[in-house]
């Protein structure tokens, strides 16, 4: 890539993120469905021309475009031989680690959603294309055969995932380097659930991902 196109690319990163940050705050402000395409453009201050641009609709807007795995993660996990939920959680740090993160914009869907849980299958569609991404990794090693239990087991993982997001939205203190680990350690006492005789662990939510204990749980590897 080079000097000029990576400008280019956080530019329309930036640009994509202000359009959202504009969708979420009149959302919040006069409700979902007074906001209108015109009025995000003209908070975001930009012309509706250049929204669309970049979002098909206001509800998509609102929900942000939604991060996909490269090229690079999608070889790394081909060629690896580990085990596979270990390399699936692998491949979503290498995600969010090129996502760039903003938990200001994370701060705004979450207080959206508490404010008007209606708006929840909105939000479900941008899950569901996560879903459907790791679940597309999982059939490369389990064979199209299996894709039912490949998006069962991508179904818990976005879920997890989703969960800590909103997690590290509201504590300043957690770094995004740790969503993964704690999402793995949800997907523990999962296992634990559903597996006689494992004892599940405590809640991923109840405990400090700073803290020893956080660390060693998570990092601990879960096989499907």
């Amino acid at each position: 890539m080079t000097v000029k196109s990576s400008l280019r690319d956080r530019r329309r990163l930036q640009t994509s993120r202000e359009i959202q940050r504009a969708a979420l705050t009149l959302a919040l402000r006069h409700g979902h469905d007074s906001v209108t395409t015109e009025a995000i453009a003209a908070e975001a201050g930009i012309s509706q021309r250049t929204f669309f641009n970049y979002y098909l609709n206001k509800d998509a807007a609102i929900i942000g475009n939604a991060p996909s795995f490269d090229d690079d993660t999608v070889a790394r996990f081909r060629e690896s031989s580990g085990p596979l939920l270990a390399d699936l959680l692998q491949a979503l740090r290498r995600l969010l680690s090129n996502s760039d993160l903003d938990r200001s914009t994370s701060q705004l869907i979450d207080r959206l959603l508490v404010r008007s849980p209606d708006l929840l299958p909105i939000f479900y569609g941008s899950l569901k294309r996560l879903r459907d991404q790791i679940a597309d990794l999982a059939v490369m090693r389990l064979g199209e055969d299996a894709r039912a239990d490949a998006e069962l087991l991508a179904e818990a993982i976005s879920h997890a995932l989703a969960d800590t997001f909103r997690i590290w939205a509201n504590d300043d203190g957690m770094s995004a380097d740790s969503i993964v680990d704690i999402a793995a350690a949800k997907l523990q006492v999962l296992r634990g659930l559903l597996t006689p005789g494992v004892q599940p662990i405590p809640a991923a939510s109840t405990v400090r991902p700073d803290t020893q204990a956080m660390t060693s749980t998570a990092a601990a590897p879960i096989r499907p």
